[in-house]
Order: C-alpha cells, then sequence, then structure tokens
C-alpha cells in the first residue's frame, strides 16, 4: 500500500490519511452509539433528534441510589439533566460509554420531552431511572427488595412552590387457574427536592406488594402542588 501511496503528491496522500481518520472517527462514534464527548453535547443531540429549543439546561446531576440498589439498566456513570425551552421542559438519561464518551440511556420508555404542564394540570412529572434493592430473607424465604424510582417534576405556575409525589401498586395474585381481583398497596409519599425554578425531583421508595407471590403489578403514581402558604393548588389523583 505504501509503495503505490509514495508516487501520489503530498497534498493527495494528506487528503487520504485525513479522510481514513475521519471515517476511522465516524466508525468508533457508531459503535459506541452515537456518543458525545460530553453530556451537554449529548443533550443538544437529542434537542435536534426531537426538534426542542433550543432550550437552557436549568439542571443536571448525577444519577445515584443509595448503597445496595442497582440502577435497573445500567451499571455505568449516569446523568440526568432537564432542559427549557419557553413553557416546554425536557429531561434526558445520559450514561457514560467505555472511555469519556455520553450517550442516551438505552431504556425505551425514557421520553425526551415532558408532557407540557398547563393550566388544568399545571404539574407534570417523568420518570428518570429506578433502582433495585437487595434481596431479603423473611420466615425462610428470599424476597424481593425494595424498587426506587426517581422522578423529575416541572411547572409553570409560580404558585406552586412545594410538590409531592404518592406512589402505589396495583397488583393481582394468582389464585388457582387465574388472577385475584385487582388490590393496592399502601401510598408512599415523597417530598420533592427543587433543583431549579419550577423543577423538582423526588424518589419514591416501595416495597414489592407480591412479598413472595405468584402475580403481577403495575405503578401508580399522584402530584399534589402547594403555594407558600400550604394550601392545595392541584391535585391529580394516582393514576
Amino acid at each position: 500500500m505504501k509503495k503505490r501511496l509514495r508516487p501520489l503528491p503530498v497534498r493527495v496522500r494528506l487528503a487520504l490519511s485525513l479522510l481514513l481518520l475521519v471515517l476511522s472517527f465516524f466508525l468508533v462514534w457508531f459503535c459506541t452509539g452515537w456518543a458525545w464527548p460530553t453530556r451537554e453535547l449529548a443533550y443538544r443531540a437529542l434537542e435536534t433528534a426531537y426538534g426542542f429549543g433550543p432550550g437552557e439546561i436549568v439542571a443536571q446531576g448525577e444519577v445515584t441510589f443509595e448503597e445496595g440498589y442497582s440502577n435497573r439498566y445500567t451499571n455505568r456513570p449516569s446523568a440526568w439533566m432537564i432542559g427549557r425551552s419557553g413553557d416546554f421542559f425536557a429531561a434526558a438519561v445520559l450514561e457514560q460509554t467505555p472511555g469519556p464518551l455520553w450517550r442516551r440511556s438505552t431504556p425505551l420508555y425514557y421520553s425526551f420531552q415532558v408532557p407540557p404542564p398547563t393550566e388544568e394540570t399545571p404539574l407534570a412529572a417523568t420518570l428518570l431511572a429506578q433502582a433495585d434493592g437487595p434481596s431479603r430473607l423473611f420466615d425462610g424465604q428470599w424476597l424481593n427488595g425494595d424498587t426506587e424510582y426517581l422522578w423529575a417534576i416541572c411547572a409553570l405556575d409560580p404558585a406552586i412552590v412545594r410538590v409531592e409525589l404518592t406512589m402505589n401498586y396495583t397488583y393481582r395474585l394468582v389464585v388457582g387457574d387465574g388472577y385475584s381481583d385487582p388490590m393496592e398497596s399502601d401510598p408512599v409519599t415523597a417530598q420533592a427536592q427543587p433543583v431549579a425554578e419550577g423543577v423538582w425531583l423526588a424518589r419514591v421508595r416501595l416495597p414489592d406488594p407480591l412479598e413472595g407471590r405468584s402475580g403481577g403489578y403495575s405503578a401508580n403514581h399522584s402530584l399534589r402542588g402547594y403555594d407558600a402558604a400550604g394550601a392545595l393548588v392541584y391535585d391529580s389523583g394516582l393514576s
């Protein structure tokens, strides 16, 4: 190959070398899932992909859970980012690939644009991440651990200064050849923590409603917003 390139002019050889370098870069980029050198650039790429903004990144931080809890979808360092463009919000969960590159986290249910708050529904929430706690031994049986949910909550109503998020499970048990009637687990409420104007984070930890029994369940959540005097401004009800 070198013998074939040697007769070529220096400029041509430099151009070919540059082209090979660019192609190598795109090959690495493709193999890492279209990753970017910083999480800010990865977030901006999502803005472009979803036709959002360009907006302002109003809050960001690391996705962390208590020791013993494992992120259900990745074991790599990950971060959350919240953006705003006018009256619209966006949320991204990014994970670090091997090396200094960042890309969108893999779960397909993660949406980028948060459902927009309105006058009728002034609070909107999106699930950022969830983690599984360690199993526990009870009465000689290993039971699933708690599940912790990390939510981002957004609001446009300046009257809302405090936010609560409540979760529970609707579950059915296997009974004979079928399932029991739907049952509700006890609700758990968390006080959301403000991270930017009109943006809160909430963590809710729920125990496994099946307690080692066979069945299935789905998660419900509700939002409540309060004004500075403590009066309830909005209650979404469990859904």
